[in-house]
Formats: structure tokens, sequence, C-alpha cells
């Protein structure tokens, strides 16, 4: 009887065993990360992210490589996040907001309906609002984080950029179509040095005299009728860069009209006269802009300080300036209220015409450099404006360094956000299984 009852329990128990495990796995652990724990189901979840952003998700040669990839993030997302903690890093309810309102942007959604949409899912077993907003907490972290260890940590010096922009400029160059007329004083098929020495000399003093009496145009028509020591050859809309073929020396061409010469080609000593420069992208290049280097020291209105007594104050200390009872540096270091440029003499840097109203510019463009001016209106508030320096720039240029510039920055954060998170991998304790 006692062995029956014994066999009766212990179908029991293999029935609800099996009952149990059908409805509540044990989620499985596949890695720690010092004292913290990566499941099974993380990265469940992370898989179903993805496919519910419709990721285009190609079957890869290795069986677990998406699964090993989402769980190497999730361990790099663990180790940033502790080390968040440490600096006491907070995502605010109004940042999520933020981040929300942009993703619903991307997908063409009101901010409303994209709350919806999330509250909708709640059901599933990978997917509910409380988790979702969690992870873009996790996410706003990283980022800011990142953003501050990684871009304190590099400096892009001013010879990177233009290194890189000189390239550019010479790529640039490269792509000028030029119409040449040339004068050529040709080479003999057997000549000896004398020849060849006495040859240079003799078109040496032909550019001194063409470039003494800007007569190259009555040289080329003569030489062009007579062909007796000197010929002529006419280049066509001929690439910059294929003209290499035609000179030993590389062409520095900058402006129509230009002669140059004597240059050693192929056929002999080349006088050469730029008829007519073509670049595409000439028009973007042309063009120039003013920027101004400005220093200011700001009163803005505010709940307690209204626009009129804004106004009295800045006229006060402009007139405290004027008559020498203090320095223009001396009012932005005690007055300004613009606490930003206030520790460094109001400077703002270069900063383009093209950022100013109509009076901020005209006020700009009648002083002088050193000089301050009366005190002038902007939505900001009442300044007293230094000008420092004015500038003309190439708008196309200034463009092609920012650019550089972004360039430079992504891959030195890149680089150096492999060198971070090795180093956060070497003094911690990771442990797959």
């Amino acid at each position: 009887m006692r062995v029956f009852f014994i066999l009766i329990l212990y179908l029991f128990s293999i029935f609800f065993s099996n009952c149990f495990s059908k409805n509540f796995e044990i989620d499985k652990i596949v890695a720690v990360v010092n004292n913290q724990v990566i499941l099974n189901s993380d990265i469940n979840q992370i898989l179903f992210y993805l496919k519910q952003e419709k990721n285009i998700i190609t079957v890869p040669l290795k069986i677990n490589f998406l699964t090993d990839k989402i769980l190497e993030k999730l361990i790099i997302d663990t180790l940033i996040l502790e080390e968040a903690k440490k600096f006491n890093i907070i995502v605010s309810n109004d940042q999520v907001d933020n981040m929300l309102r942009n993703i619903a942007f991307k997908n063409h959604i009101t901010f409303d309906e994209f709350k919806k949409n999330i509250i909708k899912n709640n059901t599933n077993d990978f997917f509910n609002y409380e988790d979702y907003i969690k992870n873009i907490k996790k996410s706003l972290k990283i980022k800011i984080l990142q953003d501050y260890i990684l871009k304190n940590s590099i400096h892009i010096t001013k010879k990177e950029i233009y290194f890189l922009l000189h390239n550019k400029i010479k790529e640039q160059n490269d792509l000028k179509k030029v119409s040449l007329k040339c004068i050529v004083l040709p080479f003999l098929k057997k000549e000896n040095s004398k020849l060849i020495k006495n040859k240079k000399i003799l078109v040496n003093n032909l550019f001194k005299v063409i470039n003494d009496n800007s007569n190259f145009d009555d040289f080329y028509e003569n030489f062009k009728k007579n062909k007796n020591v000197f010929l002529t050859e006419n280049i066509s809309l001929k690439p910059l860069k294929g003209l290499k073929k035609l000179f030993s020396n590389k062409l520095y061409i900058s402006k129509r009209n230009e002669v140059l010469g004597p240059i050693l080609g192929k056929k002999g000593w080349y006088i050469v006269k730029v008829e007519n420069i073509k670049n595409n992208s000439l028009n973007k290049t042309n063009k120039t802009t003013t920027e101004f280097h400005i220093q200011h020291c700001l009163v803005h209105p505010s709940t307690i300080l209204s626009d009129e007594q804004a106004k009295k104050d800045i006229f006060a200390i402009y007139n405290d300036i004027k008559t020498k009872h203090y320095s223009f540096e001396y009012a932005v270091s005690n007055f300004s209220h613009d606490i930003n440029s206030s520790h460094k003499k109001g400077d703002l840097g270069w900063i383009s015409n093209k950022s100013f109203d109509r009076s901020f510019k005209n006020t700009l463009k009648n002083l002088n450099e050193n000089e301050i001016s009366k005190p002038i209106k902007s939505k900001f508030g009442w300044h007293i404006i230094k000008l420092l320096k004015k500038r003309r720039i190439n708008e196309h240029w200034k463009l092609e360094k920012e650019k550089i510039y972004e360039t430079l920055l992504q891959r030195k954060i890149k680089l150096e956000k492999i060198n971070w998170i090795n180093k956060l991998k070497n003094s911690s304790y990771i442990n797959i299984f």
C-alpha cells in the first residue's frame, strides 16, 4: 500500500512538473558582467524589437551570429550603464519624451499615435510599455556618457584639418578645365647640351619681354603666321590633370589671362597664356561672406528685469566705459548676463554676417577694429559689441573645413570608443555561458 502511494505521488509529481515546465520556463543566464546578469529573455526582447522595426535580417554564415552580436551589445551596454551610475547620470521624463517624439517623427506619426502603438503591444511577452521606456532611458544614459567621455578625450588640430583641406583643394584644382595658348620653342631630335642651354636662355628672354610688355598675343599671332624658331599650339578646355602628360611640372593656374613659363614639356620649352578656366563648382568656390570676431556685454530682460530697465542698465554701462570709469572687459566680467561668454571676456568667436539681423550688420559694418558699439537690441536683449577683427572668407571652403572636421571627429570617436570599451572590458569580470 505504501509503495502504491509513493508511486501515485511520483506520477503526480511528473505530471505537475511537466505542466509547470511548459508554462513557467526558467530564464537562462547567458552572461555575467561584474554583478549584473544578462538573461536569454534580454536577447529575445531585442530580437523582438528588431522584428517590430522591420529590420532586414540576413541569414549569416554562423548559426548564432545575430544572438552573439546582441549579447556583445548587451555586455557593452551593461558596462557603460555601470559607468553612468558612477557619474550619477539621470535621464528626465522630458528627455524621454523628446526621444519618443523624434522616433514618432521618423515614422511619420504623431507623438500620441506612437504612444498608443506602444501601449497596444503591451500584452506581448517580450514587449511592454514600462520596459520600452526603461530601454529608452538606458539608451539616453549611454549616449550622454559616451558623448561626455569620447568628445572630451578627442582633440582635432588645425594641422590635421588643413592637411586634408589642402588635398581637397588639389583635387578641386585637378578638376578644372583650361584653355591655353602656347608659344613653343621645340626640341630637335638630336640636340647637344649647349644648344639646349641656349634655347633656355632664349625662351627666358622672350618670357621676360612678354611679362614686361604684356604682349603675349602679339608674339603668339606673329609666331603663328611665321613658323621659324617658335611654334604655336592651342589647347582647348583640357582637364588640368590631363596636362601632366604634356608638361614635366604641374601647372598651378589661378586666373584667366595669366602667363606662365618657361615650362618644360614633351615638345620643348613652353610659354602659356590661360585663355579660359572652366570649373563646375566655380560659382560655389567664388562665393564669399564676411565674418566678424566679436565680444559682447549682454543685459537681457527677464521676469524681474523689464526691457526698459535693461535698456537703462546697458546705457549706464556704455557711458561708464566711454568715460573710462572701467574697461569693456571689466563690464563683461561683472555685468554681462551671458554666462557662456562672460568668463572669456565676452568672446563669441567668429560669426558669419548671415547670422545677424540688419541692425546688427549695419552696426558691425561701421565699427573699426577694437571699437565698441552703442547699445543695440536683439531678441536676446541689449548688447554692447566690441569688434576685434573682420575677414572675408570663401563659403565653399568654410563648408569643406566643417565637413573635414566632422569626418575627423567621427573617425576619432570610433577609434576612441573601441579603446574605451576595451579598457572597460579589461577591468571587469565577464563570464559568458
